[in-house]
C-alpha cells in the first residue's frame, strides 16, 4: 500500500501486487505490479481525459484494473489471504491469483460477453500445474449470467463480484 503521511491526513494512492513465485516455472517475471485505487485516478495519472471514447478505445485494461481493485478491497475487508498476479517470459499470464488458507484461485479478466474455452487456457495451465493447491478458476467478464466453461473454469459476470 502506498501512502503519504501529512499532519492532517493520510493519502491512499494505490497498492502493489506481488508477482506469484510459487510455481515450478523457471521464467516467471517477478516485478511487482502497481494498481491505483481508482480507475479515474489511473486515467488522470496517464493524462487521459475521461470520456466514453477514451474508455472504449481500449476497455480491457481498465476493466482488468477495476476487477483487481474490487478483489483487493474484499480481501482487505476479510483481512485474510494474499493477492498476486503471474506473467512469464513466454507469455503465460494470470491476471489475479487469490491465496487463502494455502489454496490458490486463479482469476482471468476478459472484456467479453461470450467467454469460451480459449479464454480459460491459461487458467487451465495454472490449475494443472497447481493441482494439489488449486481447485477452480474463474473468468470475470461481461456475460449476462454465470456459465461453466469446463469442469474447472467458470465465467461469472462482473456484477457478481
Amino acid at each position: 500500500m502506498i501512502c503519504r503521511r501529512s499532519e492532517k491526513t493520510d493519502m491512499f494512492i494505490g497498492f502493489s501486487l506481488q508477482a506469484f513465485t510459487k510455481s515450478s516455472r523457471k521464467n516467471l517475471l517477478s516485478t511487482p505490479r502497481f494498481l491505483f485505487f481508482d480507475t479515474g485516478v489511473r486515467n488522470a495519472a496517464a493524462g487521459l481525459t475521461p470520456s466514453p471514447e477514451v474508455v472504449m478505445a481500449d476497455p480491457g485494461p481498465l476493466f482488468e484494473q477495476w476487477v483487481g481493485i474490487e478483489i483487493w478491497k474484499r480481501m482487505q475487508y476479510l483481512r485474510d489471504g494474499a493477492l498476486y498476479y503471474m506473467r512469464s517470459k513466454d507469455g503465460m499470464e494470470i491476471d489475479y491469483i487469490i491465496e487463502r488458507g494455502g489454496r490458490f484461485t486463479p482469476v482471468e479478466v476478459k472484456w467479453t460477453e461470450h467467454p469460451s474455452s480459449a479464454d480459460a487456457r491459461n487458467l487451465m495451465k495454472f490449475l494443472d500445474e497447481q493441482d494439489d493447491r488449486a481447485g477452480q478458476g474463474y473468468i470475470i467478464c461481461r456475460a449476462k449470467e454465470s456459465m461453466k466453461i469446463n469442469e474447472r473454469a467458470t465465467a461469472i459476470p462482473w456484477f457478481c463480484l
